[in-house]
C-alpha cells in the first residue's frame, strides 16, 4: 500500500515537471560542470557565452563558478550582460516569498555596476534601481540584490514591476551606470559567479509564522540535497526512488541541514520530512 501511495504520488510529481518554477532557496552552484543555462544572445553564444571553470569558485579546489567574459567593442559579447530563461528562474516569484537574489561575485579587468533586469511574461521589462558597485580587484565577494518591486524601476512596456514578478520569464545579470534592458555596459570585464540563490530576507521568526512547509535546495542537484525546516523541531527524514525503495532514511536536528547525494543515481526522488504531527512529501532531481 505504502508502495503504491509513493508511485502515484511520484507519478503525480513528474507529471509537473515540465512546469517547474523557481523557488524558494533554490541556487545555482555549477558543480554539474555546465553553465546551467546562463547564456548571452545572438549567434555567438556558443563560442563566446559563459563558461563553467572548475576549482575557481570562492572555496578554491573543487568548487566551480560561471565566468563570462565581455570583449567591449562591438558586436557579439560587447557588452556586460548574461541571462537565464531556464524554468528554474521563471515564474511567481511573489508566490514563493523571494525578495531578494544572492550570489559570489569576483570581478577582473575593470569595476562593475552589477543589476538585476527582469522581463515578465506579459513583456514588461524591469531593472534594479539602485546598482551594486564591485570593484575589479580579482577576489571574491558576496552580494545581495532586493527584488521586492519597490526596486525596481520599469524600463519598457505597460505592466508594473509587481505583475512581472508574479509571472517571470527572463532574468539578467548586467552591469549598467541606469537601469535598463538593452543598453548594458560595452566594456572589456571578466566576471566569475557562483551560487546564485533565490532568497529572502525574512527572519527565522517570520518564517516560522507564514510557513509550515519545509524547503529543499539546490534542485536538481548533483552533489548535495539542502533541507531547509520551518520549525525548530527534530524531523524524520525518507527519501524514495523511483520504484519505491528507500535510499536514505535520517534525523534532522537543525533548521538547515545537508544529504550528500553525490553517490546515488540520476533520476526522480520523494523526500519525506515527518514526524508525530505533520509528514510532507516534495520531488527533488538527481542530476
Amino acid at each position: 500500500m505504502v508502495r503504491t501511495l509513493l508511485l502515484l504520488l511520484l507519478t503525480s510529481f513528474c507529471a509537473s515537471v515540465a512546469y517547474a518554477q523557481v523557488t524558494l532557496n533554490q541556487t545555482d552552484d555549477f558543480q554539474d560542470g555546465t553553465t546551467q543555462e546562463w547564456r548571452i544572445g545572438g549567434a555567438g553564444n556558443a563560442t563566446n557565452g559563459p563558461i563553467n571553470v572548475a576549482d575557481a569558485g570562492p572555496s578554491g579546489l573543487g568548487d566551480n563558478c560561471l565566468q563570462y567574459t565581455s570583449l567591449g567593442g562591438s558586436g557579439v559579447a560587447s557588452k556586460m550582460v548574461f541571462y537565464s530563461q531556464n524554468q528554474q528562474w521563471s515564474g511567481d516569484f511573489t508566490s514563493e516569498g523571494i525578495d531578494q537574489i544572492n550570489m559570489d561575485v569576483n570581478v577582473q579587468t575593470n569595476d562593475l555596476n552589477l543589476r538585476i533586469a527582469m522581463q515578465g511574461t506579459n513583456g514588461t521589462r524591469i531593472c534594479t534601481t539602485n546598482a551594486i558597485s564591485v570593484a575589479a580587484n580579482g577576489t571574491w565577494s558576496n552580494v545581495t540584490f532586493p527584488i521586492s518591486a519597490t526596486d525596481f524601476t520599469v524600463v519598457s512596456g505597460g505592466g508594473d514591476a509587481a505583475s512581472v514578478l508574479s509571472g517571470v520569464f527572463t532574468v539578467r545579470i548586467l552591469s549598467s551606470s541606469s537601469p535598463t534592458w538593452d543598453l548594458p555596459d560595452i566594456i572589456a570585464a571578466t566576471i566569475q559567479v557562483d551560487n546564485i540563490t533565490a532568497s529572502s530576507s525574512l527572519s527565522i521568526a517570520d518564517l516560522e509564522s507564514n510557513s509550515t512547509e519545509f524547503t529543499i535546495s539546490p534542485n536538481p542537484s548533483k552533489n548535495k540535497l539542502n533541507v531547509f525546516l520551518p520549525l525548530n523541531e527534530d524531523m524524520n527524514i525518507e527519501v524514495f526512488d523511483i520504484l519505491g525503495k528507500r535510499v536514505y532514511k535520517g534525523i534532522l536536528t537543525q533548521m538547515s541541514s545537508s544529504v550528500n547525494v553525490s553517490n546515488w543515481k540520476s533520476g526522480v526522488y520523494l523526500v519525506r520530512v515527518y514526524n508525530d504531527k505533520i509528514s510532507q512529501t516534495k520531488r527533488f532531481v538527481k542530476q
